[in-house]
């Protein structure tokens, strides 16, 4: 009997040693595993990205969480998960949602409809294939990094960055980076998952030049409060910061730069007009140069054109925003105004029912609390835009100024603003504004030019902006 157990156990390892073990564990789905990005409409008739995080395996099991990056919502738990033949059905109770979908191979998407409170909006997932960021540096970059710390005395907080420059005695020309809308800290890693302004300090210490790069306040290791941060706010603290490093031993103070992306070059222009001995020279980045009611027009226009929205129904939708804004700014009370936009939305609806198909957002105008959702969203929104003129910040600035803008960008539409900044500047000599093919609002190279895409890419910053801007810098031309 030994024996004979003996011989069995024998056997059964010898079967065990020619059984490959990997087999033995789930398979990865590696189709419907991984990150899923779109944009679905919200309760207010907005676009809003998601992006849906799947760990899926074959005959088996999967799970699930979601992020909703411009509200700052990461992370989010379904209640309940099931993947099926590639079928989806994706449940939040918290979040009153529900989202069945299709996925599909070839290309990599998954097509669905995404419900939440009471809107079902259809949405087009398409997979993040994260291309390897060799823009980035390693864990031992060719130049020396310095964490900086100074106050910013008249608004009484303690601000942080990091001044980055090349590994080799000398005064360098310095880069002051002012970023756009919104609380970033000193790299600006966005919910696309690059680091531009890490990459523009690397790129910089290569070619002999300097940066400084500031944590927004409430962010990173700098105080005060962010969300209600203003560009002269933003102009106050890179004032702060121009104070810090006048003295510093490897900064040439005569050639100090600014480069404002978005609306920081606003604020860089402030500080350029209030700093005229100190900084030699100024860049703009898709920084708006159209007042605030034809930018938020130009883009809603481009955002649509992105969708492939008709032109027709574009026209409407702009006009339809533009009566808004012609409220908005007459004034009054929220009691006042409030009346007044409904009137509008429910005349052009009544002569265009087809727009409550067509436009997400006239929809919102025949549900219940409509008045609500114009007095907690749809005002804030449009004042967020109305109250600034560009012109007004940099109309005296008298240093040179190098004007990049994107051609693909839907947030600052490049041409657009490129024509109305060459209006406001003809009275300057020294003005050179450039539209950069086929890049995005973050100056990448592009193909579709949509926000997952920009998850996607490799690139950071396109090379040849970069060379341009250290032209810029080091030649002056």
């Amino acid at each position: 009997m030994f024996l004979a157990a003996v011989f069995s156990l024998l056997c059964w390892l010898n079967i065990a040693a020619q059984t490959d073990p990997a087999t033995m564990l789930p398979t990865v789905d590696s189709v419907l595993s991984g990150a899923w990005s779109g944009d679905v409409t919200t309760v207010s008739g907005l676009r809003n990205r998601v992006i849906i995080h799947i760990s899926a395996y074959v005959n088996g099991p999967c799970d699930a969480t979601w992020d909703n990056p411009n509200s700052g919502y990461f992370g989010n738990q379904f209640s309940s998960v099931s993947c099926s033949d590639g079928k989806l059905l994706f449940t939040s109770v918290n979040d009153d949602l529900v989202f069945e979908g299709q996925a599909s191979a070839q290309p990599p998407t998954i097509t669905g409809v995404w419900k939440q409170r009471k809107t079902n909006s259809p949405v087009v997932l398409k997979k993040i294939i994260i291309q390897e960021r060799t823009q980035e540096p390693g864990q031992a970059p060719p130049y020396i990094t310095s964490e900086i710390r100074f106050p910013n005395r008249p608004a009484g907080i303690m601000l942080a960055g990091e001044l980055t420059f090349p590994d080799t005695l000398g005064r360098y020309p310095l880069v002051i980076l002012a970023g756009d809308r919104g609380q970033t800290d000193r790299n600006a890693r966005g919910s696309s998952g690059h680091a531009p302004y890490l990459v523009l300090a690397s790129l910089f210490a290569q070619k002999n030049i300097a940066t400084l790069r500031i944590d927004d306040r409430g962010v990173g290791q700098s105080t005060g409060t962010g969300d209600i941060t203003s560009i002269d706010d933003e102009a106050s603290d890179m004032s702060a910061a121009l104070e810090r490093i006048r003295t510093h031993p490897h900064i040439d103070t005569s050639r100090i730069v600014i480069i404002g992306h978005g609306e920081g070059g606003l604020a860089a222009a402030v500080v350029a007009n209030r700093y005229p001995d100190r900084v030699s020279r100024v860049v703009f980045m898709s920084t708006p140069a159209m007042d605030g009611r034809n930018t938020l027009l130009t883009q809603i226009a481009a955002r649509e054109r992105l969708r492939e929205t008709d032109e027709e129904l574009i026209s409407v939708a702009t006009g339809m925003v533009d009566q808004w804004c012609t409220t908005v700014l007459l004034g009054g009370v929220d009691s006042v105004v409030v009346p007044r936009i409904l009137e509008l939305a429910d005349s052009i609806i009544d002569e265009r029912p087809d727009l409550l198909v067509r436009y997400p957002m006239a929809a919102q105008f025949k549900r219940a609390g409509r008045e609500a959702y114009i007095t907690s969203s749809l005002l804030p929104w449009l004042r967020s835009y109305l109250w600034y003129q560009p012109s007004e910040y940099f109309s005296a600035m008298r240093q040179p100024l190098l004007a990049l803008y994107a051609e693909r960008d839907t947030e600052i539409p490049g041409e657009e603003h490129a024509a109305a900044l060459r209006k406001t500047s003809s009275q300057r000599t020294r003005t050179v504004i450039e539209v950069i093919k086929d890049v995005n609002h973050m100056f990448q190279t592009c193909d579709e030019c949509t926000d997952e895409e920009m998850s996607r890419l490799g690139e950071t910053v396109n090379p040849e902006v970069v060379k341009r801007i250290v032209k810029w810098i080091l030649q002056g031309s």
